[in-house]
């Protein structure tokens, strides 16, 4: 495979070129929407993640000041 730009001696072809940006995840759109302020409403599976990971994080928390001896 040939590096760009290729020299033909006289011309060198795709000097200028550049390879298109990495077509962004869902992910990527909702960290960006999240950090823009979009408005974009919460969905009901998205809204559910984020409680169940809170409710997840505040046991493990009483779990660990409540469980040393």
């Amino acid at each position: 495979m040939k590096q760009i730009p290729y020299d033909t001696g006289k011309v060198k072809i795709g000097l200028t070129y550049t390879p298109p940006p990495p077509k962004p995840t869902p992910e990527d759109d909702w960290a960006q929407d999240i950090l823009i302020g979009s408005s974009h409403r919460l969905t009901d599976l998205m809204l559910t993640t984020i409680q169940s990971l809170a409710a997840i994080a505040v046991l493990v928390l009483v779990m660990l000041l409540l469980g040393g001896n």
